[in-house]
């Protein structure tokens, strides 16, 4: 046998190829595990376990992620995360433009202010139930209506007292 060198040099290569198969295999499986504790159905508090599997995930090589047999859950866990934080940040433009309609109203409100108010009040009644808990001025909204409304009873009352006498004048 004349080139049992070559075969030598390939037997050497192999043998590196299968550690380097199993250490592949080895970093992978440490990610496919991190994947496997994140939790099925994902919430906005898991935002950042998530980003931590995903920076796990991105910091393989190549052929370590081609290892990583669950990639779709981690795919799907950082979409969903995605939605949630779009979905959140909406709420809370949505909420801010309330909140900033509703700190515009006077301290001082009168009759003037009816169509304010009841601006205020209808886009408030707008908003979801997760943007509505975001408006954290609703007090005063609460207050405004209230005095729209008692302005608006002693508007009527003194109308009818006036006609009262319109009417005894006349």
């Amino acid at each position: 046998v004349t080139n049992k060198d070559v075969l030598q040099k390939a037997q050497e290569t192999i043998a590196a190829l299968q550690a380097e198969k199993l250490a592949n295999e080895a970093a992978a499986q440490a990610v496919i595990d991190a994947i496997n504790t994140l939790p099925k159905d994902v919430t906005l508090t898991d935002a950042a376990a998530v980003q931590q599997v995903a920076e796990q995930y991105a910091a393989l090589t190549e052929a370590q992620q081609a290892f990583v047999t669950n990639k779709n859950l981690l795919d799907q866990a950082t979409a969903t995360i995605a939605k949630l934080q779009a979905e959140q940040a909406a709420n809370e433009a949505a909420a801010q433009a309330v909140s900033e309609k509703i700190a515009a109203l006077l301290k001082d409100i009168t009759l003037h202010d009816a169509t304010a108010v009841e601006e205020a009040t209808v886009q408030y009644e707008q908003l979801n139930e997760v943007q509505q808990a975001l408006v954290l001025n609703k007090a005063i909204l609460d207050a405004a209506q209230a005095t729209i409304a008692k302005l608006q009873e002693e508007k009527a009352a003194n109308e009818a007292a006036a006609n009262v006498v319109i009417d005894a004048i006349a």
